[in-house]
């Protein structure tokens, strides 16, 4: 959407890319936890976000880095008394017949747990079903059961202009929430997927077209489409067998990402297997690269840093001085290679996702081409 100078968009002003969710979450959790302390109503953290966009994977992200776990609840599947709980009829000293909720075993009861508990789907669930949640976010409670002061109710859910089946939800449990709306973003998502390796044609692939991260149209009949989910099951289906038959290969990632990216895809796959072998560049028997088409470097730079991360894992489990030689023999020869061949963009890439993501140590007093590198590069890395 075009705006005037000076001012800003609605894209830039109301939604937060992934790393700035994960700071929203962790403050909310904080938020939360001395809230409980002291007594006060907890508020709830509401992601609203595209299909595919990473929402559940994000919270498991941060329950990892704060210790906590995940009850996940997916109000698609319960009725209202599967949240508030069954009626139990018990007797009271007097003999009196009362009635107690038992709510749903999977809610931490243990008064030190540290969780966050997640509503997914909640626009999707019945509306009798979200006003099952009012007490739960706003007040931490169902009945008799209380949510322990060390844990956070979040929800999330798809927009209603994602054509998701929702339903409209109740003012006063919209509320009870703050809201966030997620947003994709590619520096993110590339991030992700190398410290999670995924498949080095998929990081290629979309470093060099990286408008193909995600491609939703909620008005399309195609039922694959690009998003950071279904990108991540492409990655799967080519490290748990890459030689699968071409037509077949084509059909499964057709169903992830669509008909016409996968085409594109598979294409520029077959493109880059005739690339130099990365180890042989490695190795310093390969100094020059034939085939300069853009998004093929991409690919060669991307397969030099998992290549090189490999020697690096090696070192780190064997702490052989002759792999540690080999290591920095390698980096040397690596970082030669991407400033003979490579553009600014892909050099800088390349280092920036050895050195800080994959955090690949270098000994520069042995490398002949550091000083020449770092006294071209080094300030455009540090500014990135």
């Amino acid at each position: 959407m075009a705006t005037k100078k000076g001012s800003t968009s609605r894209v830039e002003t109301l939604t937060l890319k992934p790393s700035e969710a994960t700071i929203a979450i962790k403050h909310m959790v904080q938020v939360n936890q001395k809230a409980a302390l002291r007594g006060e109503d907890r508020r709830g953290l509401f992601m609203w976000g595209a299909p595919g966009i990473g929402k559940s994977s994000l919270v498991r992200q941060v329950a990892k880095e704060l210790g906590m776990e995940v009850v996940d609840i997916r109000l698609t599947q319960m009725e209202p008394t599967d949240l508030r709980g069954i009626p139990i009829p018990v007797r009271s000293g007097d003999g009196e017949t009362l009635v107690r909720w038992a709510p749903p075993a999977l809610l931490p009861r243990d008064k030190n747990a540290r969780a966050i508990i997640i509503l997914d789907e909640l626009p999707n669930a019945a509306p009798s079903v979200q006003s099952g949640a009012y007490q739960l976010v706003l007040d931490g409670k169902l009945g008799e059961y209380e949510v322990p002061p060390g844990c956070i109710v979040m929800a999330a859910g798809n927009r209603e202009t994602d054509k998701g089946a929702t339903f409209k939800m109740p003012t006063p449990l919209m509320n009870r929430f703050v809201h966030i709306e997620v947003r994709h973003d590619f520096d993110d998502w590339q991030e992700y997927a190398l410290n999670k390796g995924f498949a080095q044609e998929v990081v290629g692939y979309l470093t060099a077209f990286k408008h193909e991260l995600f491609e939703f149209d909620p008005l399309s009949a195609s039922r694959g489409f690009p998003t950071p989910r279904s990108w991540e099951a492409v990655s799967a289906m080519l490290r748990d067998d890459p030689n699968l038959p071409e037509q077949v290969l084509l059909g499964l990632i057709s169903g992830a990402v669509g008909e016409g990216v996968a085409v594109k895809f598979i294409e520029y796959r077959k493109n880059a297997a005739q690339l130099p072998n990365p180890r042989d560049i490695l190795d310093g028997k390969v100094k020059e690269l034939k085939n300069t088409e853009i998004s093929l470097m991409y690919a060669l730079t991307t397969a030099l840093c998992y290549e090189l991360r490999e020697t690096h894992t090696e070192f780190n489990r064997t702490k052989d001085k002759k792999v540690k030689e080999e290591l920095t023999k390698r980096a040397d020869n690596f970082f030669g290679f991407m400033m003979k061949n490579f553009q600014p963009e892909m050099t800088i890439m390349g280092a920036r996702t050895a050195l800080a993501l994959f955090k690949i140590p270098i000994d520069p007093s042995n490398m002949k081409n550091w000083d020449a590198f770092a006294d071209r590069y080094q300030d455009l890395i540090l500014k990135a």
